[in-house]
């Protein structure tokens, strides 16, 4: 329509993805994120990370201004799709740590999840070889039944735990 200004294609983009020389992935979300754009993001960044083998990620959430609402709902896909030996990043601002944190901690990958303010922080840990300790089984197991949930409700998107490892 004339005498309107154009609308940015920037401001309706909530996260970006990308793999840089095959070794890191590049992920930031931003915006108003909803819990569907948030497990879109989940979703795709891991699918990214397999098919090129990578292992190290940094996850942005700087410019994420809310949500997404279903913090769990995410932290499942998250880890229904975590490999032993990743090492995940989160940056966030120094008012979203705590939410991070507990993001964090809801995945089950605490050996290989840490959480900065600072990417340069988060690039500095990828690089080194500490590893937080992991969480205990009694974590790992609600983690896991909150997955099988989360499946049953998007069939097709989380593998079953134990058809990975191979239980009856």
């Amino acid at each position: 329509m004339p005498g309107q200004a154009p609308r940015s294609t920037l401001a309706s983009i909530m996260y970006s993805i990308r793999a840089q020389h095959r070794e890191l992935l590049d992920t930031e979300l931003s915006g108003r994120l909803t819990t569907t754009e948030a497990l879109r993001a989940v979703s795709q960044s891991f699918a990214l990370a397999e098919a090129d083998g990578i292992t190290r990620a940094v996850c942005d959430v700087r410019g994420v201004e809310r949500g997404p609402g279903n913090l769990l709902l995410v932290a499942a896909a998250f880890a229904s799709r975590y490999q032993r030996g990743m090492r995940v990043a989160l940056v966030s601002r120094p008012e979203q740590f705590g939410l991070v944190q507990r993001f964090a901690r809801y995945t089950g990958g605490r050996a290989g999840v840490g959480v900065f303010v600072t990417p340069e922080a988060a690039a500095d840990w990828l690089d080194s070889e500490d590893v937080a300790p992991r969480l205990s089984s009694g974590e790992l197991r609600h983690l896991r039944d909150l997955a099988r949930q989360w499946s049953r409700m998007s069939p097709g998107l989380v593998e079953d735990e134990g058809r990975r490892s191979g239980a009856a």
